[in-house]
């Protein structure tokens, strides 16, 4: 039997900033409140958003406590999706 492994690459990478607006679109709340309480300026988080800055530790630990999803989980998220334009 012979074991070919290929990897799934995604067509079109997304940007974490799409993930993160559809979780605080349901958690009706806007990049302004966002910032607020991440204690970011309104700036970084639209361009967070819009997929034009990294999200940094300092961040994603802070969105932890809004969003209720790991740290972990933005910081992979958002190194996979800037190493996937990478390899484009």
């Amino acid at each position: 039997m012979i074991n070919n492994r290929e990897t799934y690459k995604v067509p079109v990478p997304i940007a974490p900033g799409e993930t993160l607006q559809e979780s605080i679109d349901l958690l009706q709340i806007s990049p302004a409140a966002l910032a607020e309480k991440t204690a970011v300026s309104v700036d970084y988080v639209q361009r967070v958003l819009a997929g034009k800055a990294r999200i940094t530790p300092e961040f994603a630990t802070a969105l932890t406590q809004v969003v209720d999803v790991p740290a972990a989980f933005w910081l992979r998220y958002d190194q996979n999706y800037h190493q996937a334009l990478a390899e484009q």
